[in-house]
């Protein structure tokens, strides 16, 4: 297939890696509350690994469908999500996508140290790699290149210190932290921007996928593109979006959060990714896993 520029896939991509990791809606809710809850006490023991299928609607219609999985060890991650289009849509816009992200858990942060996004679509493809430095500045290479100036507005000095669109999302936290109070600093191979979380609420809710009732914490989320700070209508509609929300709740015993429900206005009606199936689980790890993790 030819490997050329797709900006509609790009920015699917984007849409897309920003609720890679979300799943079913709440069966059960309780008010809202005006302050977080107190972190859950954060044991430090054995791997855990997570694995999720989930869909993706969008304006009610099936839109996606793929697997995402989490492995956590004691201060390194490696995450990974599959999808691709599914349904009427996929007749009409094939689609898919593998995006890879692994690095180091700090207390509160995430460092990562690569990241690969593979995107196909009918009449585009591109493969996006960034290896990121101990100065936490990313390497890029994009197979097709980039355009010539397509990156001129990312000046060095806004990639340093970001994070990769997947690893954005997993969220360690200290003891007493809120997961909601952080300012999240994204590059995504071409585009600069900052999620803004601020502490909306917390609900009681059972993801259709786990089985089990889980204490989330809800955020707003703000989109700010920083750079460049494009003209078009779904970006537009992202820097607008006052209804941007994302249910976190605690994963490998309370030490980073997740999200469990995701929902964002598209151009084509709102987008909310359920849960299938999810399983998280204790792993032991051979030493070439380990190895390759670190």
């Amino acid at each position: 297939m030819q490997r050329m520029k797709g900006q509609k896939t790009g920015w699917i991509a984007t849409g897309v890696a920003l609720a890679a990791l979300c799943v079913a809606p709440p069966s059960f809710a309780t008010p809202k509350s005006s302050a977080p809850p107190a972190a859950p006490a954060i044991a430090k023991g054995e791997p855990t690994d997570v694995d999720a299928d989930f869909t993706i609607h969008v304006g009610g219609l099936l839109f996606i469908q793929g697997r995402f999985s989490a492995m956590l060890d004691s201060d390194t991650y490696r995450l990974a999500a599959n999808m691709g289009t599914a349904g009427t849509t996929r007749r009409f816009y094939p689609a898919d996508y593998k995006l890879t992200s692994e690095g180091r858990l700090a207390d509160e942060s995430v460092k990562p140290r690569h990241y690969v996004s593979d995107s196909t679509s009918r009449d585009s493809a591109r493969v996006v790699t960034m290896t990121y430095g101990k100065d936490g500045m990313p390497r890029l290479s994009a197979e097709p290149p980039y355009d010539p100036g397509d990156l001129g507005d990312v000046m060095p000095s806004l990639q340093q210190g970001t994070q990769d669109p997947v690893s954005a999302f997993l969220m360690p936290v200290a003891a007493s932290e809120n997961p909601c109070k952080r300012t999240i600093p994204v590059f995504d191979g071409k585009r600069r921007y900052d999620l803004k979380l601020a502490y909306e609420g917390t609900k009681e809710m059972t993801p259709r996928g786990l089985g089990k009732p889980v204490a989330a914490i809800v955020c707003t989320i703000r989109y700010v593109a920083i750079a460049p700070v494009e003209k078009r209508k779904f970006t537009d509609m992202l820097r607008r979006n006052d209804d941007m929300k994302v249910w976190l709740a605690p994963f490998d015993g309370g030490r980073v959060y997740m999200p469990v429900r995701f929902q964002l206005r598209t151009p084509l009606g709102g987008a909310v990714m359920e849960l299938t199936s999810i399983r998280e689980r204790t792993a032991s790890r051979d030493p070439a896993t380990k190895t390759a993790m670190k």
